[in-house]
């Protein structure tokens, strides 16, 4: 699946704010392809995130690079003794002890000076180079959507390796190129103070080559569960007469299933986690009846999924 494409697929399913950005660590050798800028002042790594989110392609070699951090975690350059010692961490107030500083250094995943020469940078759908990883600026919810693409493809739970420090080129970068698992950033002190990421945003990075996969998955969850949830079918804002099982003033919950609009589909049979309905012959047609009231936990699930909206939620005791 084309760049454009890929870019298009995910932005449409989680109705993405900005871009998925496109980053290539270049190569010794490699040559500068076409339609990337190389910006015309120094900028940090986590700095051109947040610019090729917004539309700009950008070639950075390491003397556009205005973090040293940054770009020798990535490869780009030897990191000077001071960086390396901890010893800023412990002038800035970041860290406690010399100890502690170096153990997070130690702990944190780099690549050997010279590595590689340059970084690409691109909105996904512009992106005329093959990404290492592609990074998204995300909003909770989507994260949690797109955790939940990737669980889809092969059932495996999430472990993620990340810090409050250098997030975009160790957390996004470096991690992810090394264990080519998705990772979650939080960004760091650095990251929000030099660019315009917002409070509530978080980061999640991807294996380019993973990315035709969990896009398929996002889609088949965006074709229902994703719109769905968004609706807040599962749990209405507002619930004037159930009190919720376990509440103070917890009240029984009765299903009313109205048999003139039931058309017999059973998918409140089939979502039922309680087991609460089932299909029984009515006449000559099948409807929904209530086999086992008692257990309704009043999720409301069934009223949601039910095309017919023939199913209610009240009170036991109300009208």
């Amino acid at each position: 699946m084309e760049n454009a494409k890929l870019s298009e697929e995910l932005r449409k399913a989680l109705t993405l704010r900005w871009s998925p950005v496109a980053v290539r660590l270049m190569r010794p050798g490699e040559q500068v392809p076409a339609g990337v800028a190389e910006p015309a002042s120094r900028i940090r790594h986590c700095q051109s995130i947040a610019a090729a989110r917004r539309g700009n392609c950008m070639y950075i070699p390491p003397r556009r690079h205005a973090c040293p951090d940054g770009a020798g975690i990535m490869g780009l350059i030897t990191m000077s003794e001071k960086l390396r010692s901890g010893d800023l961490y412990l002038l800035f107030k970041k860290l406690p002890t010399i100890e502690c500083a170096r153990k997070m250094i130690a702990s944190r995943p780099e690549f050997a000076p010279g590595s590689y020469t340059a970084t690409l940078v691109a909105p996904l759908e512009k992106a005329a180079f093959e990404p290492d990883v592609v990074i998204m600026t995300l909003l909770p919810e989507q994260a949690m959507w797109l955790c939940c693409a990737s669980t889809y493809g092969d059932g495996e739970r999430h472990v993620f390796r990340t810090s409050g420090y250098n997030s975009t080129c160790a957390d996004l970068t470096v991690e992810v190129m090394k264990s080519q698992k998705m990772n979650i950033s939080f960004g760091c002190y650095g990251a929000r103070a030099s660019s315009d990421v917002e409070d509530a945003e978080v980061y999640i990075s991807i294996p380019y080559g993973q990315l035709p996969k969990l896009a398929a998955s996002l889609a088949k969850l965006a074709a229902k569960s994703i719109p769905e949830a968004r609706r807040r079918l599962y749990m209405p804002p507002v619930i004037d007469s159930v009190a919720r099982p376990g509440e103070a003033g917890e009240e029984r919950v009765e299903v009313v299933i109205d048999g003139e609009r039931c058309n017999g589909c059973g998918l409140c049979e089939a979502f039922c986690p309680e087991s609460v309905l089932e299909l029984a012959a009515a006449g000559a047609e099948v409807k929904a009846r209530v086999v086992a009231g008692e257990k309704c936990c009043a999720c409301y699930t069934c009223v949601g999924q039910c095309p017919q909206q023939a199913i209610q939620l009240k009170s036991a005791g109300g009208a």
